[in-house]
């Protein structure tokens, strides 16, 4: 429920070489990160011609690695990450997302590409693309009750696990197959802190798709404001959000509490949009955790979201909007309960098994997967996701044409011939394999 502001979080390893000369203190560790991610696709005619789906099997292969630099002098701390990420452009529709944060937000543009498929030579689907980015780049210091962060950092809201209403900032989403970092932005944040149980945080943070842009254009549409304040009532975590994100006007109530061993939380946020032509929504999550004795974890939540469509026929204009193609949203539809299994196999191998259900159609998107710590600094995962739901009806590329102008269908015509049935039906099969190493 805090506002995580992660200016350390970064700095600590299993094996970091430390040097300290009072007051100087400096931490420099990193990882190495592997991923193989493979699609498997239904047959569907229509999808293959349009390109988003392969013929057959297809795979990515990722490799990411980060240095990590921590600083700290003088009440003063310095925190840099920077990762260098090698991979070959993905070659269709994947549900998979590897949490390899190449195309977040930022003010000043820290990204450098020594290959990329746009240039020339390497504008096949095969090429490999390299890329540099600094991702943490963040001074903080502490003056009394209040800590001051400046520069590229982590930002997160509410206490969301599968849903997050309120992380409305570069959030992560349940396809995501690592999230031990997420992306940093440009930001300005500050903590004031009143005793123990009361807290009041302001966060500034840059969120436009495009670096150096035109100041008239991102000044209120390409930057998030956010005012939140918290409060601990006994057993309960209370905190209230007051935010202008791009543009929109933000309320939101995060609230944290516990029975007996089952920990109890729910965000709700309701937005007026910027643009008058687009109604107020709400989106609301509330959900519990159970750590049981025998090694095992469970959680489940319900999410509702009014800015939602019902039919299955709308969901790829849905898909379409500014929303989603930023980041912001990922589900479509209105209601939806998340189901996460953790069990503890050995000392050494841990198992899951999640499941998020869009309740109205039914359809649902499963994720099984297991973790081996190979070693103390070596960890392997392997899992996937598998969409269960109607498929989409057979059709051929000729469907989306007018038959008496030739031209390609719009609107409802057009998503009528595209054959949805249901949300999660869509998604092809995926499958990874993750190798984490860190030094």
């Amino acid at each position: 429920m805090n506002l995580l502001l992660a200016v350390a979080a970064g700095a600590a390893g299993p094996s970091a070489w430390a040097a300290e000369s009072a007051p100087l203190k400096v931490t420099v560790n990193g990882d190495v990160k592997s991923f193989f991610v493979a699609t498997l696709p239904y047959e569907n005619e229509l999808y293959t011609a349009l390109g988003l789906f392969p013929e057959d099997p297809t795979a990515q292969g990722i490799l990411d690695g980060r240095l990590k630099l921590k600083v700290e002098a003088g009440g003063v701390r310095l925190l840099a990450h920077h990762a260098l990420t090698a991979l070959t452009p993905a070659a269709a529709l994947s549900t998979t997302q590897t949490g390899v944060g190449l195309t977040a937000p930022q003010l000043v543009d820290l990204t450098w590409q020594a290959w990329s498929p746009e240039d020339g030579a390497a504008a096949s689907a095969d090429a490999m693309v390299l890329q540099g980015r600094t991702d943490r780049l963040a001074l903080s210091t502490d003056v009394g009750p209040l800590t001051l962060s400046v520069g590229r950092q982590p930002i997160s809201l509410g206490n969301g696990l599968a849903f997050t209403p309120m992380d409305l900032i570069s959030p992560f989403f349940p396809t995501t197959v690592d999230q031990e970092y997420k992306p940093g932005v440009d930001a300005v944040a500050a903590d004031l802190f009143f005793g123990m149980s009361t807290q009041i945080s302001a966060v500034t943070a840059y969120v436009h798709p495009d670096p150096l842009a035109d100041a008239e254009d991102w000044a209120v549409e390409g930057m998030a404001y956010a005012l939140y304040a918290q409060h601990t009532f006994w057993r309960n975590d209370v905190g209230l959000l007051l935010g202008e994100i791009r543009g929109d006007e933000v309320l939101g109530l995060t609230v944290a509490s516990y029975a007996g061993p089952v920990g109890l939380h729910g965000d709700v946020t309701y937005t007026l949009p910027a643009d008058d032509d687009e109604e107020p929504f709400l989106r609301a999550v509330a959900g519990a955790l159970w750590m049981p004795r025998g090694g095992m974890t469970l959680s489940g939540e319900v999410y509702h979201q009014t800015l939602g469509v019902t039919e299955p026929t709308d969901y790829l204009t849905q898909l379409s909007g500014e929303r989603y193609t930023r980041g912001e949203l990922w589900l479509a539809g209105r209601t939806y309960a998340a189901l996460t299994l953790g069990q503890e196999l050995t000392p050494l191998i841990q198992g899951s098994l999640s499941v998020i259900a869009n309740v109205t159609e039914p359809s649902a998107l499963v994720a099984p997967g297991v973790s081996v710590s190979v070693s103390d600094e070596v960890l392997l995962a392997v899992g996937g996701f598998a969409g269960l739901g109607a498929r989409p009806d057979e059709g051929a590329l000729e469907d989306l044409l007018d038959p008496k102008t030739g031209a390609f269908l719009e609107g409802d015509e057009l998503n009528e011939a595209m054959g949805l049935n249901s949300e999660f039906g869509f998604y092809p099969a995926s499958a990874y394999v993750q190798l984490k190493a860190y030094f």
